[in-house]
């Protein structure tokens, strides 16, 4: 289109432009499923979700010149993937529901939500090794490798927030989690198709730059939104990481920038009180600490939209920014 943009840019629009290659990518995984022990669970599990990570896939295959129906086994992978880790989140977190639907080791139990977790896992690489049919053993092997490390720092974030340190600088320790447990999927998401389909060396490095940082303002994002939320509208309880009292970003601030009065408050409030994100919520926006949140998400956001100017102008390189954009202000 000589990079003139036929309509705005919306995540709608977008949306719309790649409903064929997310159906497709839809397709396969549930005909995959079909032979997947759980099937009747795991079918009606994937059959909900936003399939986000998928579109993100398709959209950086566009914008670095290779044709998205020929990734659609990378987009089935990274979505099988990212579905094994909500499963394996779930337990951990002792969750009650997942996508408005009993959590799966509610159902299951423990013990078969775990293997069908790890069966998961196993499966999305052999479903990525599909793409050397199209793109041969050594990019598909590279690609596999890449996403091979991508899962191991997304392992080491998960356990570096069940068990942290505390030593150290908190917002750094914080970001370290975030780093690896949520921003590596988003970078998995667009540099593996670049990287299966021979994209340049500067083209991945842009990427995964932008992938990282829009992952870590996505984070904050959704820390955020387990205290001040709505659980009918996020399709799962809130108030989660601070049951577990897990790291987040809202307490790190609050403790650092809030005022005598309002730590003696949030320290008053008991730890099991249920509304408790409620009260804390109201500190949170009388002491400006959202607002400190908003800008340190803005300038993640920031350096990943920048990134980008590092690949050719298209429309799709245009349609990453919308999807950024939307992954950190619009998402529930």
């Amino acid at each position: 289109m000589d990079g003139l943009i036929a309509q705005p840019q919306t995540f709608e629009v977008i949306l719309k432009r790649y409903a064929t290659h997310l159906q497709g990518c839809h397709d396969r995984i549930i005909a995959d499923l079909q032979k997947a022990p759980g099937t009747a669970v795991l079918t009606e599990y994937f059959q909900e979700g936003k399939r986000f990570r998928a579109l993100l896939t398709f959209v950086a295959a566009s914008a670095t010149g290779i044709e998205p129906r020929n990734i659609i086994s990378v987009a089935a992978a990274l979505e099988l993937l990212h579905g094994a880790s909500l499963i394996h989140d779930d337990i951990v977190d002792e969750a009650a529901e997942r996508r408005s639907l009993p959590a799966l080791h509610v159902r299951i139990g423990i013990g078969p939500a775990l293997i069908l977790g790890d069966y998961l896992i196993l499966h999305a690489f052999r479903v990525l090794q599909e793409s050397q049919d199209i793109y041969g053993w050594e990019k598909t092997s590279e690609a596999s490798h890449t996403l091979n490390c991508y899962a191991q720092l997304c392992c080491r974030g998960e356990f570096h927030e069940l068990m942290p340190t505390g030593a150290g600088n908190p917002e750094d320790e914080y970001l370290a989690i975030v780093q690896g447990k949520t921003a590596s999927q988003f970078a998995a998401a667009v540099t593996l198709p670049a990287i299966v389909g021979g994209g340049t060396s500067e083209e991945i490095e842009a990427l995964r730059t932008y992938g990282i940082n829009v992952g870590i303002a996505f984070q904050i994002q959704d820390d955020v939104l387990d205290i001040i939320g709505d659980s009918r509208v996020l399709g799962k309880p809130v108030g989660t990481g601070l049951i577990k009292n897990r790291p987040l970003l809202p307490l790190i601030y609050l403790e650092r920038y809030g005022s005598p009065t309002a730590l003696r408050e949030y320290r008053r409030i008991p730890q099991t009180e249920a509304s408790r994100p409620v009260h804390l919520a109201a500190l949170l926006r009388s002491e400006g600490i959202l607002d400190r949140i908003k800008a340190t998400q803005d300038r993640y956001l920031s350096t990943g939209l920048q990134a980008l100017e590092r690949i050719r102008p298209s429309d799709d390189r245009a349609a990453l920014s919308v999807l950024a954009t939307y992954a950190v202000h619009h998402h529930s």
